[in-house]
C-alpha cells in the first residue's frame, strides 16, 4: 500500500535542483588566519554566567582527585569545549604529578602514538616492541615495579580516529594498569555507543556532565570548511597539528629531512633525500640507533602523509615532503607556532 502511493505521485523524473551555491555568493570567502582573527575577537557573551559555571564545575577538582586515587577513571561530557577546565584541573589540583595530554581530534592520531610517548617520553624506554600487546605488558610491569602515577588526559576518546573497537581495545587495557589515570571528555551524542558493557566496566568510567558552552576552536582547527578559503595556511597548520603529537626524536628526523630538501629547493632535478644519507644525519644527531629505528619512524611519516617515497632510476630510495619551499621554509621558522 505504501509503496503505491509513492509510485503513484512520485513519476519518473527528479525534482528541480536549486543553482543558489556558495560559489555565487558575493560575499568573498576569508582565508584560515582572518577566520581565526575574527573569531578571537568576537564579542564575548553571558561572561558572568559562564564564569559562575565554571565555579560549580571546580568545585569538583578534590572529589576528581579523590576518585581517581581510588582506581576510577573520569569522563567528561556535555556541550562546549572542556580544554580549559582540564588545564585548570592540571595546573593546580595536578601540578606536581606526570601528565600526558592526547588530542583525540588530530586527523592523524594512533594508539601507537600514545603507547609510544608513554614508553619513550615517561618510562625513558628506548628499545621497541614486536606488537602492541607486548608494549602493553611493558607498561604494566614498569608501573607495577615502580610505584608511579600517569594522569592521561585524552580530549574526545570519541574522536574519529579513536573510535574504532581495536583502539578503544587497547585503550581499556591501558585503563586497567595500576597506576594509570585518565581523564577523558567525549562531544559525539552516540559516543556511549563506542563500549559494550565489558569495556565500559574494565575503563571504570565516573561520568560528569561539565557543560561549558565555550566553542570548538582547538577541536575544529584542522577541520575544512565550505565558508573559509583553502590556502597553504591550513595545510601547514595540519603539519604543526601531526608534528606535536610525535615524539622529539621523530620532529628531529623529519627537520633533518626538511633542512636538506629547502637546501636543495632551486635544484630542478631534486627528488628527494636517500635514505642513506637521512641514516647516516640522524646517527650523528643521536635521533636513531638502527636502520629498523629509522624504517619504522618513515613509515609513521608515511602514514601521516608527511613523506613520499620515490626509487630513483638507480634502485635508490628517496624520500621528499610534498610542501613547496616558501611553506616548508615558513615551517621551519617557527617549527611549533
Amino acid at each position: 500500500m505504501v509503496e503505491e502511493y509513492f509510485h503513484a505521485h512520485g513519476g519518473a523524473r527528479p525534482g528541480p535542483t536549486s543553482d543558489r551555491t556558495l560559489s555565487r555568493l558575493n560575499i568573498p570567502r576569508m582565508d584560515q588566519a582572518r577566520l581565526q582573527s575574527a573569531l578571537q575577537h568576537a564579542p564575548a557573551a553571558h561572561i558572568q554566567h559562564l564564569q559562575q559555571l565554571y565555579q560549580e564545575h571546580r568545585c569538583h577538582f578534590h572529589k576528581w582527585m579523590l576518585q581517581l586515587s581510588n582506581g576510577f577513571n573520569l569522563l567528561l561530557y556535555g556541550l562546549g569545549s572542556k580544554r580549559v577546565l582540564i588545564d585548570q584541573f592540571r595546573s593546580t589540583i595536578l601540578r606536581d604529578t606526570v601528565q600526558m595530554v592526547v588530542n583525540g581530534y588530530f586527523p592523524s592520531i594512533t594508539v601507537k602514538h600514545i603507547l609510544n610517548s608513554i614508553t619513550e617520553e615517561v618510562l625513558e624506554h628506548t628499545g621497541s616492541f614486536r606488537s602492541v600487546q607486548d608494549q602493553l605488558t611493558f607498561i604494566k610491569d614498569t608501573f607495577e615495579e615502580t610505584g608511579e602515577e600517569l594522569f592521561l588526559f585524552i580530549h574526545n576518546i570519541d574522536g574519529p580516529m579513536l573510535r574504532g573497537e581495536k583502539v578503544q581495545t587497547v585503550l581499556c587495557q591501558l585503563a586497567q594498569v595500576g597506576g594509570v589515570r585518565i581523564i577523558a571528555t567525549i562531544d559525539h551524542i552516540n559516543a556511549p555507543l563506542i563500549w559494550d558493557q565489558n569495556k565500559s566496566s574494565r575503563f571504570n568510567w565516573l561520568w560528569y556532565d561539565v557543560t561549558s558552552y565555550e566553542p570548538y576552536v582547538e577541536e575544529t582547527s584542522y577541520e575544512n570548511s565550505l565558508m573559509v578559503q583553502q590556502s597553504g595556511v591550513l595545510a601547514l597548520s595540519s603539519l604543526v597539528h601531526v608534528l606535536r603529537s610525535l615524539t622529539p626524536n621523530a620532529r628531529g628526523v623529519f627537520h633533518l629531512l626538511a633542512l636538506y630538501q629547502l637546501e636543495h629547493k632551486d635544484d630542478s632535478s631534486y627528488i628527494g633525500m636517500s635514505f642513506h644519507d637521512l641514516y647516516q644525519r640522524c646517527r650523528e644527531k643521536f635521533l636513531v640507533h638502527s636502520h629498523l629505528t629509522l624504517r619504522a619512524q618513515l613509515t609513521e611519516f608515511k602514514d601521516h602523509k608527511l613523506i613520499r617515497t620515490k626509487k630513483g632510476s638507480d634502485g635508490v630510495e628517496n624520500l621528499l615532503i610534498p610542501l613547496d619551499g616558501a611553506m616548508l621554509a615558513e615551517y621551519m621558522e617557527n617549527p611549533m607556532s
